[in-house]
């Protein structure tokens, strides 16, 4: 299991994850920010899990833009004027993918990444104490990664076909 210290330590490993990642896949340039997400305000969430194959444990990969962050960045990425939400879900779940896969290869690189799951939401549920928040300035809006130790993985979880996971959830039914 990651330790919660060695996950505030990644702090700045993770601020600059995220700054590259807009950069790279937006084109657009962010600036990493003290500032993050409220709690109560439209957003779009992506999360990943990564399981650690050695001793089973579990970090969540979320990352959170506002709503009228993602719309713009739909309506830009997929050249349509007004986006449909499974558009806004889609370009969450793409940013939220990218940047799981490079958490994993920062800090569990044998980890099991899971699928996105992406969601539109009003408000986000508390983080746990031992998370670590970073947020990048992108567009007058809050791009957010969020890296935290879990418990379990949500019974929603979805795991790539042919992984453990998937074979176990299978087997479970």
């Amino acid at each position: 299991m990651i330790d919660p210290a060695d996950l505030a330590a990644a702090r700045e490993d993770l601020e600059l994850l995220l700054v590259e990642m807009i950069a790279s896949v937006l084109g657009e340039q962010a600036e990493p920010t003290g500032e993050t997400l409220p709690a109560a305000v439209g957003l779009a969430v992506s999360r990943l899990v990564i399981q650690d194959p050695e001793d089973k444990s579990f970090l969540g990969v979320d990352v959170r833009a506002e709503g009228t962050l993602i719309t713009t960045l739909a309506a830009t990425l997929l050249g349509v004027a007004e986006p449909a939400p499974d558009d806004m879900l889609e370009v969450i779940a793409e940013l939220g993918n990218i940047a799981g896969g490079n958490v994993k290869s920062l800090l569990c690189h044998n980890g099991q990444l899971s699928l996105p799951s992406a969601q539109l939401a009003f408000e986000h549920e508390g983080d746990s104490p031992d998370a670590v928040r970073v947020g990048a300035s992108l567009l007058g809006n809050v791009v957010e990664l969020v890296v935290m130790p879990l418990h379990s993985a949500d019974p929603q979880t979805r795991w790539p076909f042919g992984s453990p996971q998937h074979e176990a959830e299978l087997s479970a039914h």
